[in-house]
């Protein structure tokens, strides 16, 4: 399975491939712990000890971005996931290098409306 992007990577083609890197299905919905990856599996996409520890949406596994994972879960009481699904998919949110791995967080622009209204979760 070739992991390229093409022809203009997106963030939706960006999420799919992180997800099959690491062999999530990708109509998995329900919340689960995340599972050990492989040494294979690259540094920005290895589940932290939060993603192992507690049960989460499995989505948030294909962020190439520890912190931001790690804020999804532990603020998931206070995060309109529908809010956040709708900014992600539909505003103005991320851009992806072409030419970059979808897994390199430098691939990823961070959209100034995304930044500014989720910007808190990469800190």
């Amino acid at each position: 399975m070739s992991y390229e992007l093409y022809p203009l990577p997106t963030v939706f083609s960006a999420l799919y491939i992180n997800g099959a890197v690491l062999g999530l299905n990708s109509c998995s919905a329900v919340p689960a712990l995340s599972s050990p990856a492989p040494p294979n599996v690259p540094l920005s996409l290895q589940p932290t000890p939060t993603q192992l520890l507690t049960v989460h949406q499995p989505g948030i596994d294909r962020f190439p971005f520890a912190k931001m994972r790690d804020n999804l879960i532990n603020l998931c009481a206070m995060i309109d996931d529908e809010d956040f699904t709708r900014d992600l998919f539909t505003m103005p949110s991320s851009n992806i290098t072409p030419g970059l791995a979808s897994w390199d967080p430098q691939a990823w622009k961070i959209e100034k409306y995304f930044a500014d209204k989720w910007g808190f979760l990469f800190y």
